[in-house]
């Protein structure tokens, strides 16, 4: 292959790929009202297997960061795909409850081999101008995921049942991974590897981790870097993204009286406005001197004024809260991309892409994981007016960690780009 012709096509299919893995995810939580109403699940029961996931995928992503930079990426990334098929098989089967969370438990751990070895890939096979871009990109298969998820979901309820959902979601993955496995291996074949990554145990990598006098542990990246400090701001980014969305068509239909369609319906927005926080993460990577934790700080700002017009107006205008809570995740978008896929790949010079992106993804989902049972708690015990105030407190105070972090990251960055070999 040419050198933009194999690019393109490895973007393609690691696009296709994440756009699958996200069918596969979040045809659970799409389908859930039907499997409450056709199986008598209990509402607690049941958003159990969405926590079970949760937590599973945010454990699994520290370990398959790691994998992914000691492991053949293609592997990680198949066993990913084809495992998680067999769990939406598996799930589309199932009428026990606890069955089903073990299932769905199972899904969150396989489903994290995908992503960070991905990133892996993008690091071997690209020149190190070219990643940020790829890697913003790249991240648009959430949103879309997202939204076809939800349309195909929908449709597929309408004629067939929950069950159908998951038998769908199961096929498509299943014919992925084999897409997959054939297509990484003409890339393989056919294109030059751009930063041969070589494995930290062996002799060689030692030497790798101490090259340009930078120490490759991660213990010591994360306190030279600042990025000990990014952990908690992207704990508080998962909240506002994963936790937030969760919850606002229980908010929609509590604070306005609107059915529980229209709640629903309204909330499609949502994914559709976050497909435009990529392209700002996007745009950004043009202007990479002024690093990625600075812009974060700035659209964490942004997210907390956003965040605060809402708790001045919740209850007064259904198109103003949907506006500024569209605003407030498309900027956690923004953030996540910049902060998950772009800032990560930064060290594929020195074998460490992988690690860092699942250590910084699971601080993401730690966060999503708890504020889905945690915003409900608070809206139950403080309501919601007070739970938009100590959303838009979070985003300010997250504000305050990404520009502590940010000074020493630049510092670190730099070196980083002149160190490695």
């Amino acid at each position: 292959m040419k050198k933009e012709t194999g690019i393109r096509f490895l973007f393609l299919l690691c696009w296709c790929s994440y756009f699958c893995a996200y069918i596969g995810r979040l045809n659970y939580s799409a389908a859930l009202t039907d499997m409450i109403q056709s199986e008598g699940f209990g509402k607690g029961e049941a958003g159990l297997i969405g926590t079970a996931f949760f937590f599973a995928y945010g454990a699994g992503q520290f370990v398959s960061g790691f994998l992914g930079d000691r492991l053949p990426a293609k592997w990680l990334v198949f066993m990913g795909l084809f495992c998680s098929s067999i769990c939406n098989l598996l799930m589309s089967q199932s009428s026990n409850i606890g069955i089903m969370i073990g299932v769905w438990c199972v899904n969150g751990l396989v489903q994290a081999l995908i992503w960070s070895p991905m990133l892996r890939l993008v690091t071997d096979y690209c020149k190190a101008e070219v990643r940020p871009k790829l890697c913003a990109a790249l991240n648009s298969a959430v949103p879309v995921g997202t939204m076809a998820a939800y349309g195909v979901t929908a449709a597929v309820l309408g004629m067939s049942g929950w069950r159908s959902v998951f038998l769908l979601g199961g096929g498509c993955l299943f014919i992925m991974s084999f897409v997959w496995f054939w297509g990484i291996t003409r890339v393989q074949r056919t294109m030059p590897v751009q930063e041969k990554q070589i494995p930290a145990s062996t002799a060689a990598g030692a030497q790798q981790n101490t090259a340009g006098g930078m120490d490759m542990r991660l213990g010591r990246i994360l306190l030279q870097s600042g990025l000990v400090l990014l952990l908690a701001a992207l704990f508080v980014q998962g909240a506002l993204k994963d936790g937030v969305t969760t919850w606002i068509p229980v908010y929609i239909q509590e604070t306005y009286g609107v059915s529980p369609i229209l709640a629903v319906a309204g909330t499609m927005v949502i994914p559709l406005c976050n497909l435009f926080g990529v392209w700002l993460a996007a745009a950004a990577c043009r202007h990479m001197e002024r690093n990625e934790i600075a812009m974060s700080a700035g659209f964490f700002a942004v997210c907390s004024a956003a965040l605060m017009v809402l708790w001045l107006s919740s209850g007064k205008s259904m198109a103003a809260s949907m506006g500024m809570l569209a605003l407030s995740t498309t900027t956690m978008m923004t953030v996540n991309t910049l902060l998950t896929a772009v800032l990560p790949s930064c060290f594929g010079r020195v074998g460490k892409a992988s690690s860092m992106s699942g250590l910084l993804n699971s601080a993401v989902y730690s966060g999503g994981a708890v504020s889905a049972y945690g915003i409900g708690s608070m809206a139950g015990y403080f309501g919601w007016t007070a739970t938009i105030l100590i959303w838009a407190v979070m985003a300010a105070v997250s504000v305050l960690i990404c520009g502590i972090a940010a000074k020493k990251w630049g510092t670190y960055r730099r070196k980083l780009a002149g160190g490695g070999r």
